[in-house]
């Protein structure tokens, strides 16, 4: 969820009351979904829903007592409640409460077999699809199910990890366009005034980025190779088909980095939902208070762009691992400003974040980029996941160079494409394309809290710079800095220096210097202060 506004997100999160119990425990199932069909019913008189789901489940490990999905348990007037469910056509008992179906597992099943599973049910979502009217008065249904909020209208694994392809089938009045992930299939009237769509995903994807919006949209292909579709309301279609319209550019510019695009399309959809831009596989939803037809959002566009080779085609393996997704998003926003804006831009841009990551972590000292304890998954949306774990990729690319960088990134993303990956598998990619035994700059930044303080004085004697460093902080970091020396002739120099140690004095032998700049491009996270 990248770019989120943050003002929204108290509200967000209030009402999926998402804990770390519920992630923790579907990391250790021991059986596999492959493939989600969701036959969806809705209507114009009531937000009820009506749902048909069947489930392809391998059972490649072992064979569990129960087999259990998540699905919002009825609760007062909301919930889904579940009026049959069979196991390859054989009824078999059930329990449902606690947001948990809690499936027996017929013993017909053995380890290595494949099963289907069919849930019917019915209910008033409370959470995970949004149905309410846009700022035109006109009704619309979009899905919202980041972090695990899938599960609160559909049965589903709500973890990362677990990717599955998916498909829906979607029944509504006749007046509406349905968009979700994948390839349209069919688009066909099914009965007067009602339309049954069909999108299949080919590609396996967490639920957290599984989809549908249903609007009155109006659509147009934005690229020569019918890629990139912009979804739009009718009322509104010319401010936001303005605001979509570089995201042909920016798509081309990140897959010059990337590669290619992992997904058959990648479409931009005006929406009515709380984030400020969620990066659905295949199909990105704005909110529509963002499209103003001013373009003030290619950045926005950029980060969810991004998102498709980081955090769907790569996800995290666990919620602690979310920087995967949130900083690799961000450094490739950061990417197209400096390749499309300048480097002018990006400075400045980092100006900000980098203010605000020390900001973040003066309010939440003991916080670091891996966080392992949390009781909400909203602790995890900050400026350290977002946008300290992007400033860390731009001080390894500093370290080890562009090319060896982009090798990185590049094997990782190939080596994990279409599953999930921890943060030591990261690292172990790192460490072995760089050549490099980077577990101390990965423990500094990503493990500890905090950032260096760094105080620093120069003097000039006997034809040599002296460089004085102290680290002001409790923990000694392993700094690469580079020190700018300008000279009286407008010429200048950079010099490296490695500061391991809490006092250091270097030496250079040079000409007399007019003036010293520590780390110029401000490649550091942290602050440098001559004495």
């Amino acid at each position: 969820m990248p770019q989120p506004q943050f003002r929204y997100l108290l509200v967000a999160f209030c009402l999926c009351i998402c804990t770390m119990a519920l992630g923790q425990r579907r990391a250790l199932e021991p059986f596999d979904i492959l493939h989600y069909q969701f036959d969806i019913s809705l209507n114009d008189t009531s937000n009820v829903v009506f749902v048909k789901a069947r489930i392809i489940i391998s059972y490649s490990d072992k064979v569990p007592e129960y087999t259990i999905l998540d699905l919002a348990s009825p609760s007062g007037e909301t919930g889904m409640k579940v009026t049959a469910l069979t196991i390859n056509d054989t009824s078999v008992p059930f329990e449902h409460r606690s947001d948990q179906l809690k499936i027996s597992t017929p013993p017909s099943i053995h380890r290595g077999d494949t099963s289907e599973v069919y849930v019917s049910y019915t209910g008033l979502p409370d959470n995970g699809l949004i149905i309410s009217k846009n700022a035109h008065g006109d009704r619309t249904f979009f899905a919202e199910h980041w972090p695990n909020r899938a599960h609160r209208w559909l049965p589903v694994v709500d973890h990362p990890s677990e990717k599955a392809t998916c498909e829906f089938i979607v029944n509504t009045p006749s007046k509406y366009k349905v968009v979700a992930n994948g390839d349209l299939q069919n688009e066909n009237e099914i009965n007067p005034g009602w339309k049954r769509t069909v999108w299949k995903m080919s590609q396996p994807i967490s639920a957290k980025v599984m989809v549908i919006g249903v609007a009155e949209f109006t659509t147009k292909k934005l690229d020569d190779k019918g890629m990139i579709t912009a979804w739009v309301y009718k009322k509104s279609a010319e401010k936001a088909l303005n605001d979509f319209a570089e995201a042909p550019a920016i798509f081309k510019a990140l897959e010059n980095l990337m590669g290619e695009y992992p997904f058959s399309k990648c479409d931009q959809v005006e929406s009515t939902t709380r984030f400020g831009g969620m990066e659905n596989a295949g199909n990105i939803f704005y909110p529509e208070k963002s499209l103003e037809g001013k373009q003030k959002i290619n950045a926005t566009i950029a980060h969810e762009i991004g998102h498709q080779w980081f955090g769907n085609a790569v996800t995290e393996k666990d919620w602690a691992d979310i920087w995967i997704s949130e900083g690799f998003a961000s450094f490739l926003e950061n990417y197209w400003v400096e390749e499309v804006l300048g480097k002018e831009k990006l400075q400045a841009k980092l100006e900000k974040e980098e203010a605000k990551i020390l900001n973040y972590q003066k309010k939440n000292p003991k916080q670091t980029v891996i966080q392992q304890n949390f009781d909400h998954l909203d602790n995890l949306m900050n400026a350290l996941t977002y946008d300290q774990a992007a400033w860390v990729l731009r001080m390894l690319q500093h370290k080890v160079g562009k090319e060896k960088f982009r090798q990185i990134i590049f094997t990782f993303y190939e080596r994990f494409k279409f599953s999930a990956a921890s943060t030591q598998d990261f690292i172990d990619v790192a460490n072995e394309v760089s050549l490099l035994d980077l577990s101390n700059f990965f423990q500094q930044w990503y493990y500890m809290p905090g950032a260096p303080k760094v105080a620093y004085n120069w003097k000039y004697r006997k034809k040599k710079l002296v460089l004085e460093f102290e680290q002001l902080t409790n923990y000694v970091y392993q700094l690469d800095v580079d020190i700018q020396v300008k000279y009286q002739n407008m010429n200048f120099e950079i010099k490296q220096v490695k500061l391991w140690e809490r006092e250091q004095t270097i030496e250079f032998s040079c000409d007399e210097p007019s003036e010293i700049v520590v780390d110029p491009l401000n490649i550091v996270l942290g602050r440098f202060h001559e004495k």
